[in-house]
């Protein structure tokens, strides 16, 4: 039986421009494409961990636009479970307006919609029907009461809660303590140190253990091209990177994490499953878009 998981999180359109360079401020440049493709990064974890293997049943919200056709496409395609996905008419469908530079760099504004209907009541509901599912996982992209209703419920309920707290946005100490894994880059990572007021070391190696000491569970800390770091109380353990040519990164940590859980669900320890997860990321970065971009079980990773 496929490891079962609950994603909670963000459906968008992703509106993609390629451009030549980020236009600085004041200055118009002109791009490529204007490409709409589905995204948002608890649909893209979602997808990314169903393209690992993973049984995954969806929670969030569209509006009832043109818009929701295109964010869920992937997904229904995929058989993620969408039946806890609500359709609001007062709200548009959310929105990511992208860009990506000629050196595979990107820029991104969110415009919420529909995401920020969420409720917790809606979660509170959702994570109580996920039964035997070992993992929910959540992002940044919800209202920050709506995202600690469902870990709070997750975690009363016995569920392994793993939080991609991205964008950056303040949690509650004891709910930030619940979780295991808390995933971050290095810019979150020093938020939330700074939030759990803790000295914040240059090394990523010393940040991450600095989080796990202050009470988080464990700590993924990712780096990009460099891999990343695991942290729990035990210690601290670097997980390198396949060597890659990226030609995109839009979405290429969601594809981190999607491995990261896909595995976790299936019982392996963090650090095997993060060695996974790191050859999943690295592998979308060697391909444009965020959701196109996610290997299958049957593509050969770096």
């Amino acid at each position: 039986m496929s490891p079962r998981i609950t994603v909670i999180g963000s459906v968008n359109v992703d509106l993609f421009a390629q451009v030549p360079h980020h236009p600085r401020p004041g200055e118009t440049i002109l791009g490529d494409s204007g490409q709409r493709t589905p995204g948002g990064k608890g649909a893209n974890q979602a997808l990314a961990a169903r393209f690992q293997g993973a049984a995954v049943t969806f929670v969030g919200a569209v509006g009832s636009d043109s818009d929701a056709a295109i964010a869920t496409e992937r997904l229904r395609t995929a058989g993620v479970d969408l039946e806890e996905l609500k359709v609001t008419a007062e709200t548009p469908t959310g929105l990511a307006a992208i860009t990506v530079s000629a050196d595979g760099e990107n820029t991104i504004v969110v415009l919420p919609g529909a995401n920020a209907s969420v409720t917790p009541e809606d979660v509170r509901s959702a994570v109580a029907r996920a039964g035997e599912h070992p993992i929910v996982l959540l992002q940044g992209e919800l209202p920050r009461e709506t995202t600690e209703a469902a870990i709070r419920r997750a975690d009363d309920d016995g569920h392994r809660v793993v939080l991609n707290l991205a964008p950056w946005g303040e949690i509650a100490p004891d709910v930030l303590r619940t979780v295991d894994p808390l995933v971050l880059n290095e810019h979150e990572a020093a938020a939330v140190a700074t939030a759990l007021e803790l000295e914040i070391p240059e090394a990523p190696t010393e940040l991450a253990t600095a989080l796990a000491s202050s009470g988080i569970r464990s700590v993924v800390l990712t780096l990009g091209p460099h891999g990343a770091v695991v942290a729990d109380r035990s210690g601290a353990r670097a997980v390198p990177a396949p060597s890659v040519s990226a030609v995109d990164t839009t979405g290429a940590g969601d594809a981190f994490i999607g491995g990261l859980v896909s595995r976790l669900a299936a019982g392996e320890s963090l650090l095997t499953a993060a060695s996974h997860a790191v050859r999943v990321g690295a592998y979308s970065v060697r391909h444009p878009g965020a959701q196109p971009s996610y290997p299958t079980t049957e593509d050969e990773l770096p």
